[in-house]
């Protein structure tokens, strides 16, 4: 009987084997890097813009209240109104004007990224509006835009008929 060679098996992988798993690898972990930042970044300008809608209703929230105690007008354009009211049971002069991105009440910032702040004088719930103020008007309406995150505006507008006039 002559000598037969036993053939073993080698079990393993080979390096060209484990390279290409590497780079499979690296390439799953790139997009799904990708997709984890996508999400993460939408949920900052998701976070960014709620805070910029809640300064903006409590800005205008503010505002509705200000105006529904006046009981005079001193002056009034489409960005600015100077009112009397009654504070706390006393009388006193107030005003309310927009300068580059604030939005300011008696010199004190209510909000700021105001991109637009506009007001409204009508006669009527159903009048036409005017951009100045008159004896005869009797309903403001208040138009506030604030800009957000990825420069998104969002707008807000209610209207007030001041019980005191």
């Amino acid at each position: 009987m002559g000598m037969r060679k036993k053939i073993v098996s080698e079990k393993g992988f080979t390096l060209i084997e484990m390279i290409v798993v590497l780079i499979l690898v690296s390439i799953l972990a790139v997009f799904a890097g990708m997709g984890i930042t996508s999400i993460i970044e939408g949920f900052f300008v998701t976070k960014m813009n709620a805070e910029t809608t809640q300064k903006g209703q409590v800005t205008l929230t503010r505002l509705v209240k200000e105006f529904t105690a006046l009981t005079s007008v001193s002056s009034a354009a489409a960005t600015s109104i100077t009112f009397t009211s009654y504070k706390q049971g006393a009388l006193g002069n107030h005003a309310v004007s927009w300068a580059g991105n604030d939005l300011s009440l008696d010199g004190d910032v209510l909000t700021d990224n105001v991109s637009e702040f506009n007001l409204g004088y009508y006669d009527s719930f159903d009048g036409v509006k005017q951009s100045t103020w008159s004896s005869s008007r009797k309903v403001i309406e208040i138009t506030l835009k604030l800009k957000g995150a990825n420069d998104v505006v969002s707008v807000f507008t209610d209207r007030v008929k001041p019980r005191n006039l």
